[in-house]
């Protein structure tokens, strides 16, 4: 009988190959560009915008601290769509895997693919924490947190992210310790779309409605097909970051984070799967 792992393996893979076959943004995903827009396309934000506005005045918002950024890239020059407390640290909880599978795709290249894919897909923090090692060997040729951790933190700089006020404790997210902004997730998901690497990178993100951890998440809406994003959950903390190929054909970037809420971690989940809709309804 095969291991466990490579069972894993197999049946991750095979979501992949279906869901390339159905997925939205496959003309971006496949040249890593924007898909252009006819002209005359007049686009409308409202109906998301309301649904922010109407997040932050939520009654379950009251006692917590929530970070957004939407950003649209469907021309060269990007445009912010909406952002909130944009700049400030939170705890990110398992959408930091981007910053360490984002950067092993360029340390490691082909060798490394089926590691990201596991990682992303599935949220296994042991591999994530291993990656973060296994960065800090390559370049420091320490194999430790703390050696991977300063990589990251160069890799990331290099590629023009402002990497002022971020933390990280661990490779997986798991440590509330672990401090992350919201634009600095989004910097992140836009340096990548110019890596050689994107494509394996943006298939390696959990598919709305269809894969991964999103394999449940927001099926029968526009979304399901249209978003593919890391997800994050641990005790009081709900993220998403990821990229999203609208019903009109625009292509957004994006990262919703929320802090120290009180009510169930499913009924956060619902609110922010509200937004993303709207997203994906653009």
């Amino acid at each position: 009988m095969a291991p466990k792992a490579t069972l894993i393996t197999l049946f991750i893979l095979l979501q992949i190959l279906f869901s390339c076959r159905n997925d939205s943004q496959k003309p971006l995903a496949k040249r890593g560009l924007p898909v252009p827009v006819k002209k005359e396309a007049v686009v409308s934000y409202t109906p998301l915008l309301q649904t922010l506005d109407q997040l932050k005045q939520d009654p379950l918002m009251k006692n917590a601290d929530l970070g957004y950024v939407i950003l649209d890239v469907t021309t060269k020059v990007p445009v912010t769509v909406a952002d909130y407390r944009a700049k400030e640290p939170m705890k990110p909880a398992s959408t930091l895997k981007i910053f360490v599978t984002a950067a092993a795709l360029e340390f490691f290249g082909k060798p490394i693919f089926p590691e990201v894919l596991i990682t992303n897909q599935m949220s296994v923090n042991w591999r994530a924490s291993k990656l973060l090692r296994k960065i800090g060997g390559k370049v420091y040729n320490n194999a430790t947190t703390a050696s991977g951790v300063r990589a990251i933190l160069d890799f990331w700089t290099t590629k023009g992210v402002d990497t002022t006020g971020m933390y990280f404790y661990d490779g997986n997210g798991l440590s509330k310790n672990n401090a992350i902004s919201p634009k600095q997730l989004v910097d992140a998901l836009y340096a990548m779309r110019t890596s050689p690497y994107f494509q394996v990178f943006y298939e390696s993100l959990p598919l709305a409605g269809m894969t991964g951890t999103l394999h449940k998440a927001m099926k029968g809406s526009a979304a399901q097909g249209r978003i593919r994003a890391k997800t994050g959950t641990i005790s009081s903390v709900k993220s998403f970051a990821g990229y999203v190929h609208t019903v009109s054909g625009r292509n957004l970037v994006f990262s919703l984070i929320v802090n120290g809420f009180d009510c169930r971690v499913k009924l956060m989940k619902k609110k922010l799967e509200s937004v993303m809709v709207k997203m994906a309804e653009i």
